[in-house]
């Protein structure tokens, strides 16, 4: 299951226990093996709303109403962690955003008080912001 290849904006349906299966997206390329990935969530009263998706064909079949990035869940996954997390059965990778959609959740993430600080400074480093 390494046979898993990682670009930009794909999305990817993976367990996270205890609190079952959850959409993330691949963001950056962090290391040589490594990317920084962000939770997509269903939006809530409370959620951040530095990146807000809605359903359309510029974003993953999966994202059905309106949606959110949860940058607070946000990882650092290599290929070998992805493939060990991913949900039995699942088609992989769930879709892919357009290269807009995957710029406005870079943007959110540098916007964002939920993303850690390391993430951050390695968003920035990605994007080439100093």
């Amino acid at each position: 299951m390494t046979n898993i290849i990682i670009n930009l904006g794909d999305a990817f349906l993976i367990d996270t226990p205890p609190n079952g299966q959850h959409l993330y997206i691949a963001i950056a390329q962090t290391t040589e093996n490594d990317y920084l990935f962000v939770n997509v969530t269903t939006r809530r009263n409370n959620s951040d709303t530095s990146c807000v998706l809605l359903p359309g064909s510029q974003v993953t079949s999966f994202i059905v109403h309106e949606s959110v990035i949860a940058y607070q869940f946000a990882r650092e996954m290599n290929v070998i962690e992805l493939a060990s997390l991913i949900t039995p059965g699942s088609p992989i990778p769930k879709g892919a955003c357009s290269s807009v959609v995957l710029r406005k959740i870079q943007q959110g993430g540098l916007v964002s008080k939920r993303l850690k600080k390391r993430y951050k400074t390695a968003l920035k480093a990605f994007l080439g912001i100093p």
